[in-house]
């Protein structure tokens, strides 16, 4: 049986962390700086069900540290909360980047 860990949590709105694009490069940079294996992840909707954080249509970011997660809440919104989660199971399931932005075409034609 894998240990559960208590870790902070930031949840918002589906699109709020990840909508510009920023949370991917910030998480990007981190992992840069302090190697893949560092406490820090996104969450997408699909996977904050399978963690059972409590919501509907939201988003997340996990993390040891929680400066890190207040300092993204003052960045993007959102809630902070303690969650005991499995490490390993973050490791295997939210390795991934938040999805890029969303870039709206504004260009005129004529």
């Amino acid at each position: 049986m894998n240990e559960q860990t208590p870790l902070y949590v930031l949840t918002a709105p589906e699109g709020q962390l990840c909508g510009n694009g920023q949370l991917r490069e910030t998480i990007s940079e981190r992992r840069k700086r302090k190697g893949d294996d560092v406490a820090f992840w996104y969450l997408s909707p699909d996977l904050v069900k399978q963690f059972k954080i409590p919501g509907t249509n939201i988003e997340a970011v996990v993390a040891d540290e929680r400066t890190s997660v207040v300092w993204l809440q003052l960045r993007f919104g959102g809630e902070v909360s303690t969650l005991d989660v499995d490490i390993d199971d973050l490791r295997k399931y939210a390795f991934e980047l938040p999805p890029g932005p969303n870039i709206k075409d504004i260009s005129t034609s004529k």
